[in-house]
């Protein structure tokens, strides 16, 4: 038996059959090598398994008792791993399916993000390859948002399994025969007003469906990650009224997309509307989408750029087409353009610390440009702490 310590982390590498003919040298094995190696964590390969049987299974339960954390077995074939799943041992075990191979050369794409890619794989699926970077762990968290926001009822691609592409990995979606509301507008500019006002509907109706305790992470969970990462940059109790600012965001349990936005949201054959990109999705507060709406279509349309109006952004809308599907998804939103106005005021002091702290998280953003965004973070958002701190409480209404 193979094995190798690497980051204080002892993998075996298990091969062929473990059954009651070899268990016991390959128990034997096993022991050896974590006496060799006190203090190290364990994790299984299963790569070159052919077979476990129940007298296998036993030893894995001991090496169980012994980890510090749940014991992953990783690489396991899909053979395997129905004798795992029947057995019950996917709730006892880390068990981690070996990825199928995937090639995306000569494939249609379909569209493009800053997480990833889309391809048309199949008549009936499609595939998302994600950037170089992104985790396992963070893309099979985008996997399971997807999948839960399908079973709360959310109008959304089917997800599949996840796989490797290269060096990179993917995620297999049902194809959906649709096209974004950016499309729809660069094809018809007349439509804006209507896609506007039905996507801001599907919004608000999504914001009335609660999440079971447990079932989705915490939609704020972003917002934070992005405040984290960028505390370099900031006084440590700048940092922490940063913090405090999205906590005073009353905590709910509504749903959340997290993104949406024009690229975001698709358009079926029949005119149904399907959201994509469901990453960040998550329990939490309503406020958490409008706050990013207002950026996406306020900010980005008006103070944050010197482009002309007929200059694209990043979404494929015009700054004017931008600032008109603000205004009619707040006067949608919120019922008239009196309220749409006042939520402006309480929105824009949040966006503008969205904007700048995940755009500073974002490798992308040369360095040189972190100066300036703490300034403008400190001028626009921190220098109001006390004004702003709890001014969304009590704000969001069905």
């Amino acid at each position: 038996m193979k094995t190798r310590l690497e980051n204080n982390t002892l993998t075996l590498f298990l091969e062929g059959r473990v059954d009651s003919s070899s268990v016991s040298a390959v128990e034997a094995e096993i022991l050896g090598a974590v006496n060799a190696h006190p203090g190290a964590e364990i994790a299984i390969d299963a790569g070159n398994l052919e077979y476990i049987s129940s007298a296998g299974l036993r030893v894995l339960m001991k090496l169980r008792k012994q980890a510090k954390k749940p014991l992953p077995v990783e690489n396991v074939s899909a053979e395997v791993y129905d004798i795992f799943e029947v057995t019950g041992f996917t709730e006892l075990l880390d068990v981690r399916k070996r990825l199928r191979e995937v090639s995306v050369e000569g494939l249609a794409e379909l569209g493009r993000g800053a997480n990833g890619t889309v391809y048309r794989l199949t008549p009936d699926e499609m595939i998302k390859v994600f950037r170089a970077g992104l985790t396992l762990e963070e893309i099979e968290a985008e996997r399971e948002a997807a999948k839960q926001a399908f079973l709360l009822g959310v109008p959304c691609a089917i997800a599949f399994d996840t796989v490797k592409v290269g060096d990179s990995y993917g995620t297999m979606y049902e194809m959906l025969n649709a096209a974004t509301l950016q499309e729809r507008i660069r094809e018809n500019p007349a439509r804006l007003e209507e896609l506007a006002e039905s996507s801001t509907k599907l919004l608000k109706e999504l914001h009335a469906t609660q999440v079971p305790a447990g079932r989705m992470p915490g939609a704020d969970r972003a917002l934070h990650d992005a405040i984290d990462k960028v505390a370099a940059d900031f006084e440590p109790e700048e940092v922490e009224k940063l913090h405090a600012l999205y906590r005073s965001i009353p905590p709910m349990d509504r749903f959340v997309h997290n993104d949406f936005h024009a690229k975001n949201v698709m358009e079926t054959g029949d005119g149904e509307l399907m959201l994509i990109d469901l990453g960040d999705a998550g329990a939490g507060n309503p406020l958490i989408d409008l706050i990013h709406c207002y950026l996406i279509y306020n900010l980005m349309g008006t103070g944050m750029s010197t482009m002309r109006d007929e200059d694209m952004s990043f979404i494929g809308l015009t700054y004017a087409e931008l600032r008109r599907f603000w205004q009619v998804f707040g006067e949608t939103y919120f019922g008239s353009a009196e309220r749409a106005a006042a939520m402006d005021a309480l929105l824009k002091p949040y966006a503008y610390m969205m904007y700048y702290s995940s755009a500073m998280a974002n490798p992308i953003l040369p360095l040189q440009y972190h100066p300036l965004y703490v300034q403008k973070m400190r001028e626009q958002v921190l220098c109001r702490y006390d004004e702003l701190l709890g001014s969304l409480a009590g704000v969001w209404e069905e």
